[in-house]
């Protein structure tokens, strides 16, 4: 019954998107942000409100050892040229097997790896993804982490330490460990979170998330 919910609210919600987005618009005072995320998260607040994807994390994920890495040396990730590999040389290989996305491109920067979900093939992940960094707006960055994908202790503390003027962590219910950039979905009784796009707009507004100067989990102004 919960999958089924979740199936409507989406398609609902992609019914909406385009009526609703031309007023969701007039609330912000903050247009040109970039958003850097661990999953698919980021390009459904852009389409929200009609925006261009200021971000190259849209339509992929990167596990959170990697993402972290991505976070905290974010200009050189992006600047520095990517590369393909096949999911047999992927560090990753045996989730991704496990997951069945072994013919999805994987992309390589030094030492992270991109997975890009929802890209058919290598030519257009790379020419979105190399578009969308030079898009990126170092001065306003919004950073959005969630718990999966290997999140453990360590990650999560990693991300409640990086210096940013706006962050936000989604933690299931069950996670007891408080830090100050969480924001915990009570909906999520499991170990991990499984879908941030339908669940967030219970536990924060988006609105003032993106209008507010400072964000640090529920904490903003």
């Amino acid at each position: 019954m919960k999958n089924l919910n979740k199936r409507i609210y989406h398609k609902l919600d992609s019914f909406l998107i385009p009526i609703m987005k031309k007023y969701r618009i007039e609330k912000l005072n903050n247009t040109d942000f970039t958003i850097i995320c661990n999953n698919c998260w980021g390009g459904y607040v852009y389409r929200r409100y009609g925006l261009p994807y200021l971000s190259p994390t849209i339509g992929l994920y990167l596990f959170a050892e990697d993402f972290l890495k991505f976070c905290n040396n974010l200009e050189h990730y992006a600047k520095t040229p990517i590369t393909f590999i096949n999911y047999e040389d992927s560090k990753w290989r045996d989730i991704l097997k496990e997951r069945n996305q072994t013919e999805i491109p994987i992309g390589v920067i030094d030492d992270i790896e991109i997975i890009f979900l929802h890209y058919k093939t290598r030519k257009e992940a790379l020419e979105k993804w190399t578009r969308r960094c030079q898009r990126i707006n170092y001065n306003n960055l919004i950073f959005k982490f969630s718990k999966m994908n290997l999140c453990g202790n360590e990650e999560l503390d990693q991300f409640d330490n990086i210096d940013a003027n706006k962050k936000i962590c989604f933690v299931p219910k069950n996670y007891l460990i408080k830090r100050k950039s969480f924001v915990v979905f009570k909906s999520e009784k499991g170990l991990d979170i499984i879908d941030d796009t339908s669940e967030y707009s219970r536990y924060i507004n988006l609105t003032k998330m993106i209008n507010a100067k400072y964000v640090n989990g529920r904490n903003m102004r």
